[in-house]
């Protein structure tokens, strides 16, 4: 395969220019909103301020030349069928070596030539493929270069930012008294996830969707792990994109550290789409909004935390929707998902922008400090909203990391564009989402444009008055859960529903039911089935207190008696093979063994809780391993196992 080399790779790139100007004074917050505790920041970039030029500067852009196209055939057309079909095409046009690389998520296949295609070769492949009468379309996979639509920091003129102007101006404060983001998954689909104290303990299991491992960085395509590896490009250090935008939407808040986010409660995962220099195929990323939604991706692991909703700040010049990336966002609209877009910041019609251009996605403008649509922002009917996206004055503070052409550490910085408005409209999205998690695209666009205040003629986001607008949905019982509550009896038996269904964090849903004051959860995923944990018994209430399906993971049966009078549930995290058992007797009460740890399997071996005992404390970690004590309930003798990491071995002392 041709790649780019660096210098191909200044020039296709996006034209952002580094200047050095003195730094410019951050703005004054609003009344009140100064906190009392200030973060320390590193800025994104050192010496200079980026600044947008004019024409397509602040805009992605598509190469002229791809190596990839786009094909749908028609239903059951045998491989044999499409390998005629693709040697047809390698006669008669510049196609080289076709090879088909993956299936979309739509059901497309990606074919990837030997050699990149001119824009020329580009339309005579898909004539010849076209002309075929077992296809149905075919389109050139565009690769887009630079579609984060974000301008790089400046450098604040003190150390410490103690103020977000962002979320306070569209009204979050008041909007966390109806809601939070409760049980709801923001997807980032971007240049990946990267390590940070304001970010770690939100985020669920994402994926790397970068199938082009040349620009990926990683060196292996797509993986489970999307570690953003710096998105710099010659001339430009790394943004570190996906960390802002993720930060914007659902910072740990409270915290005492870093930055808010809008929606303090929403879980994150993030979709690596874009790489070095923010470039991605058009296919890459479809599948990964598509796979953030909950839609099955040919080859991919299932996403078992699926996002309500999510975020897309990408935008790159082109006159038309790729049809790859409109049958994603139909599939996403159809079950409930909206796609947020940031409207891409070449001052320009946003209908000459992709995804902008594709119906279905809600589109988001950029404001200033000073209530006006900022002078990059695009603009035109296609905007549905406008939130704070901000300027060299007042830009936007986020998560970020130090490194410029490496991965360095955690830290704090600015950027602006309207990539920093459209993770605002996300996470307020996941307001209203946990108020109704069924509530559609089309009644969420109409909510947030009704309920908005105008600014340049454009309705700017109100959080708290978006937010009080979807009423409460009542909870209902459906699916696996539903199954399982109707056959153990019920609302006379479990009581009735509390909560929707909400995402573990490791995977699967859990809903609450209650009766007569006593908390009965019922926990599913595909792995484990549906099974119940009552939060008012010995077992269920230490599962709670020492981490519950964060540490344990999901029940894999139903409490259970022992021999001896008390009783154990067993718990695995999905996708692991260790188990952990919380076992109980009226002596010792509930207290968790590893199975799977050394202890745990000599404590198995020697005969459960028939041979030492019950547990009488969880295991204990020591500088040397770890210990653990049980109680055998006949002779009330008491054992310690004790585990040495030197040597891995186990040994049984008896206490007393």
């Amino acid at each position: 395969m041709r790649h780019l080399n660096a210098q191909a790779w200044l020039t296709a790139g996006l034209a952002v220019a580094l200047v050095a100007t003195a730094a410019p004074a951050v703005a004054a917050p609003p009344e009140g909103a100064a906190s009392d505790q200030a973060a320390q920041v590193q800025p994104v970039t050192e010496g200079g301020t980026a600044s947008l030029g004019r024409g397509s500067a602040g805009e992605g852009r598509v190469l002229a030349e791809t190596d990839r196209i786009v094909v749908t055939f028609k239903d059951d057309v045998s491989q044999e069928r499409k390998a005629a079909v693709f040697a047809t095409a390698e006669r008669r046009t510049e196609l080289e070596d076709p090879d088909i690389v993956r299936t979309t998520g739509n059901g497309e296949d990606v074919v990837e030539s030997d050699d990149m295609l001119s824009t020329a070769e580009q339309q005579k492949v898909v004539e010849t493929i076209e002309s075929d009468p077992a296809v149905e379309d075919a389109e050139p996979d565009q690769i887009v270069v630079n579609a984060l639509a974000a301008t790089p920091a400046s450098t604040p003129n003190d150390r410490y930012w103690s103020y977000q102007w962002g979320p306070r101006d569209i009204g979050i404060p008041s909007a966390w008294k109806e809601a939070t983001g409760q049980g709801v998954v923001i997807g980032i689909a971007d240049t990946g996830q990267s390590d940070h104290p304001d970010l770690n303990a939100k985020t669920v299991q994402g994926y790397d969707f970068l199938s082009d491992t040349y620009h990926s960085r990683d060196g292996n395509g797509r993986d489970s792990n999307p570690r953003d590896e710096g998105d710099w490009s010659p001339g430009r250090p790394s943004w570190w994109h996906g960390s802002h935008v993720a930060g914007i939407a659902a910072a740990s808040t409270n915290n005492r550290q870093g930055v808010a986010g809008v929606a303090p409660d929403a879980r994150l995962q993030h979709a690596r789409v874009l790489g070095a220099d923010g470039r991605g195929y058009v296919s890459d990323i479809a599948d990964g909004v598509m796979w953030s939604a909950g839609i099955a991706i040919p080859g991919v692991p299932r996403n078992t935390t699926p996002a309500k909703v999510v975020n897309l700040s990408e935008a790159w010049d082109a006159g038309s929707c790729p049809a790859v990336m409109q049958k994603a966002v139909d599939r996403m609209h159809a079950i409930n998902v909206p796609l947020v877009v940031a409207a891409g910041n070449a001052a320009k019609s946003a209908n000459l922008a992709s995804p902008e251009n594709c119906p279905g996605a809600v589109v988001v403008g950029a404001t200033t400090y000073r209530q006006q649509l900022t002078g990059y922002s695009n603009w035109g009917p296609v905007v549905d909203v406008v939130a704070p996206g901000g300027d060299v004055s007042s830009p936007i503070w986020s998560t970020v990391n130090t490194g410029t052409y490496s991965i360095g550490r955690a830290s704090y910085g600015d950027l602006t564009g309207t990539s920093m408005a459209a993770p605002h409209v996300a996470g307020v999205i996941a307001l209203m989402k946990e108020r109704n998690p069924d509530l559609g695209v089309e009644a969420i666009r109409s909510t947030l444009r009704s309920t908005g205040s105008t600014v340049s003629g454009y309705r700017k986001v109100n959080a708290v008055a978006a937010t009080r607008a979807v009423a409460r949905a009542k909870p209902t019982v459906r699916g696996a859960i539903a199954t399982y509550y109707a056959s153990h009896g019920g609302a006379a038996a479990l009581g009735t529903p509390t909560t929707h269904e909400l995402a573990t964090g490791v995977g699967g849903v859990v809903q609450t039911f209650v009766k007569n004051g006593r908390t009965t959860q019922i926990w599913w995923s595909h792995e484990t089935g549906a099974h119940r944990v009552d939060t008012w018994t010995g077992i269920g209430a230490r599962f709670a207190q020492l981490g519950g399906a964060a540490r344990f993971g999901l029940p894999t049966k139903d409490e259970q008696p022992t021999a001896t009078g008390g009783a154990y549930q067993n718990f695995v995290r999905p996708g692991a093979s260790s188990t952990t058992k919380i076992i109980w007797s009226a002596r010792t009460g509930a207290q968790p063994v590893g199975e799977s740890s050394g202890i745990g399997k000599q404590w198995a071996r020697d005969g459960f809780e028939n041979g030492a005992g019950y547990p009488t404390i969880p295991e204990v970690l020591t500088a040397t391993g770890a210990y653990q004590r049980f109680r055998n309930p006949a002779t009330g003798v008491l054992t310690q196992y004790t585990w040495t990491r030197a040597t891995g071995k186990v040994v049984r002392t008896t206490l007393g």
